[in-house]
């Protein structure tokens, strides 16, 4: 059965969260686990907060939530600095990635 891992970005709105953005990790578990761990944020506790970015395992065509954390717009931008950077590298350094 086919596994992918992706990091979801979620932003709180009045019809509940929505998704804004995506970045596909491929199917390497402590890759994507790694990656997750170095965000910035802290663990999502109370339903007031605005941005979440969601660990997900996407497990024959059904996703599957593993960790979810909420972020500051500041933390967010950092993450998005940090994800772009380490795939990049996972990209250019590693073809096993997709």
């Amino acid at each position: 059965m086919e596994r992918k891992f992706y990091i979801e970005l979620n932003m709180k709105t009045v019809d509940g969260f929505e998704r804004f953005g995506c970045f596909e990790l491929g199917s390497d578990r402590g890759f994507a686990v790694r990656l997750f761990a170095g965000l910035a944020g802290r663990p999502a506790e109370d339903e007031t907060e605005v941005l979440h970015m969601d660990l997900v395992e996407k497990r024959g065509g059904l996703p599957m939530n593993m960790q979810v954390i909420s972020c500051t717009i500041e933390e967010l931008g950092k993450n998005m600095k940090y994800l772009t950077r380490e795939l990049f590298k996972k990209i250019n350094l590693d073809d096993t990635l997709l």
